[in-house]
């Protein structure tokens, strides 16, 4: 009867945990995970999904530190007790934290709202990625007229936050900031390559 007890337990905290991400809640979502963890015992998928459950509590408090490590912990869960078919979803949630994180590191350095850039990066941030690469774009453009380097480097940060152009956005950021020798740019572009795991090339002197 414990087992049976326990087993509903989880279940409970299961479906409550995954209510308060659904309402975004993501410091209900990590009591909840924490109060759970104790309980799982041997069942490899839960352990997964609760690791992934995790990883989207701290996304949505803006953890992504705490998240990207979450989301790896729990690829490598799911790969470990044979659920392939969970690993397509997982790892489209990485992407999405690895942006957020990118993001975050940028964050600091924003531009004002009412510039091309800043209309930008407002657009990506309430899920216009086609509209707000649009903007960026124009911004990388407008930038590279005014001879504007710290413009161009962050319209194209902006366009790392579009799904399959990290790599090429970081690169050509880089490029841009190195040429600038300008320490904080270079700084910068570092950060969002480290947090999109990107491998910028090595400088030669």
């Amino acid at each position: 009867m414990a087992d049976i007890g326990i087993t509903e337990e989880v279940d409970e905290l299961a479906v409550a945990l995954v209510h308060a991400l659904s309402r975004q809640d993501g410091e209900q979502a990590l009591a909840l995970a924490l109060a759970l963890d104790p309980l799982i015992g041997d069942r490899p998928a839960l352990r997964a999904r609760h690791a992934t459950w995790t990883a989207q509590a701290h996304q949505i408090r803006g953890e992504f530190d705490q998240a990207a490590s979450m989301i790896r912990h729990a690829i490598a869960l799911a790969q470990a007790a044979g659920e392939s078919d969970a690993l397509p979803g997982l790892k489209a949630l990485k992407a999405d934290i690895v942006r957020g994180k990118v993001a975050s590191k940028t964050a600091d350095t924003l531009p004002l709202p009412d510039t091309l850039l800043g209309r930008a990066v407002s657009a990506m941030d309430q899920g216009d990625l086609e509209g707000g690469a649009a903007l960026a774009r124009q911004a990388r453009i407008e930038a590279q007229s005014l001879g504007n380097a710290r413009d161009e480097v962050f319209s194209l940060l902006a366009l790392a936050r579009i799904p399959g152009q990290e790599d090429s956005a970081i690169r050509a950021a880089f490029a841009v900031a190195d040429a600038s020798d300008d320490k904080n740019l270079v700084t910068a572009v570092s950060r969002a390559a480290g947090a999109a795991s990107v491998a910028l090339p090595k400088k030669v002197f």
